[in-house]
């Protein structure tokens, strides 16, 4: 701080001095209030008019001020009725000094608190918004890695786990977390990969001698005296036989499609006649089963010429699924409705039955693997939960897209929505 004590013989330089200290600041500030009282040179000098002249009324109190502009001494005392400062430096009794009335002083007091107010109600929200912004910025900053990893995470599935992932450490402190998970989805992917090859392995084994012995048991059957009871015995054991050999093939199958490697030949099929001659075969067998009466009605609205990029075999697997499922979860006397209608670049294929016991989670395990709705209602029905299951991962393949839902009306209603083939003539 620039030490003006050397100025005070002069009042111009003493000024001048004074208010370079702080431009514009509370101390430059006092100078509008106190008076400077300069050493009188003879005696008839010492008749000064103003402040310096009133003598003060009692001994002022002198206080020593250290590390100030400089060692100053601070004098208290009453001059006609009010109280008033002196500053003069220390050891310079009868030389220039300061004097500042106390009321000026309490002036300047309250400049502080303006002072102190304006930054408090002003400055300080704005300096709290910025501290927020900047906050909420190096949180985000922060965070960004994070949310790469769990955008990256939460893009894994069976599917893509044995390709490398493109997550990177963006500090350094966030490589072992990278490298712990990218270790974790390498174990998951062989894990995987195992139960793959076990099932398919599994069911490639048991495929061979399950034929063996459905080709023993038709024989026995044979061979037996027609109606006997021993051959009716064999006619059961043949019959869970073949449905071993369809537990077996259903689990190969979906063994490939968790493998990628589902067998495909896609070609341009004509997806409206082959919906109509699943629904005359299956009617045609109901019909056969019952001269009677139909166990249930039938109606359909087949918008013709609707054409489908797929696999001829896996398509029709698809629909006799979805179709066999309307039937199973029906009732005597109930009803399926299917309609196959285009809707601009796609088809909408929609079997729609009635049904009963409804499941509560059935919209929302529908197309897990061997699930089979309420129990006691599913030991009734013959199957094993997996045609959903297969006509999913079947839909898939076909990049199509296969949902189910429970209508107001109690039915349960399965669509399909996949691309449209156009062929150009």
């Amino acid at each position: 701080m620039t030490n003006c004590s050397d100025a005070m013989q002069d009042k111009a330089n003493f000024l001048s001095c004074f208010h370079a200290l702080d431009d514009g600041s509370l101390i430059a500030s006092a100078s509008d209030f106190y008076v400077l009282c300069p050493k009188p040179s003879h005696a008839a000098e010492a008749m000064l008019v103003g402040a310096c002249a009133l003598p003060f009324t009692q001994e002022p109190v002198r206080q020593q001020i250290e590390g100030m502009i400089a060692d100053v001494e601070l004098l208290r005392g009453l001059r006609q009725g009010e109280i008033w400062y002196q500053v003069q430096q220390t050891g310079m009794a009868g030389g220039p000094a300061l004097w500042l009335k106390q009321s000026d002083a309490d002036v300047l007091v309250d400049r502080v608190w303006e002072l102190r107010d304006r930054n408090l109600f002003r400055v300080a929200p704005i300096v709290i918004t910025l501290l927020v912004v900047l906050s909420w910025l190096c949180v985000r900053m922060l965070l960004r890695p994070m949310r790469l990893m769990e955008q990256n995470i939460s893009n894994l599935n069976d599917a893509n786990l044995g390709q490398a992932s493109d997550l990177t450490a963006p500090y350094r402190e966030f490589e072992s977390f990278v490298n712990v998970f990218d270790s974790l989805r390498t174990r998951l992917f062989d894990s995987f990969s195992k139960a793959r090859r076990f099932a398919s392995d599994v069911s490639h084994e048991l495929r061979t001698p399950l034929t063996i012995l459905r080709g023993s048991t038709e024989q026995l059957i044979r061979d037996l005296p027609t109606g006997s009871d021993l051959q009716v015995r064999v006619r059961n054991m043949g019959d869970e036989v073949e449905r071993l050999i369809d537990i077996t093939e259903k689990l190969l199958l979906l063994s490939r499609a968790d493998a990628n490697s589902l067998g495909r030949t896609f070609s341009v099929e004509n997806f409206s006649d082959m919906v109509e001659k699943l629904i005359a075969q299956e009617h045609d067998q109901e019909h056969d089963q019952d001269q009677l009466a139909l166990p249930f009605t039938i109606n359909h609205a087949i918008e013709p010429q609707v054409l489908w990029s797929c696999d001829q075999t896996l398509a029709k697997l698809l629909i006799h699924n979805l179709f066999e499922n309307a039937q199973k979860y029906n009732f005597n006397q109930g009803w399926i409705h299917v309609t196959l209608k285009r809707e601009g670049s796609q088809f909408r294929l929609s079997i729609e039955n009635s049904s009963v016991n409804i499941a509560s989670d059935l919209e929302a395990r529908a197309f897990d693997r061997f699930y089979r709705g309420d129990a006691s209602h599913a030991r009734q029905i013959d199957g094993l939960g997996l045609g959903l299951s297969i006509s999913s991962e079947i839909a898939k393949v076909h990049q199509a897209n296969l949902t189910l839902s429970v209508t107001e009306k109690k039915s349960v209603l399965l669509t399909l929505i996949g691309p449209l083939s156009f062929v150009h003539g």
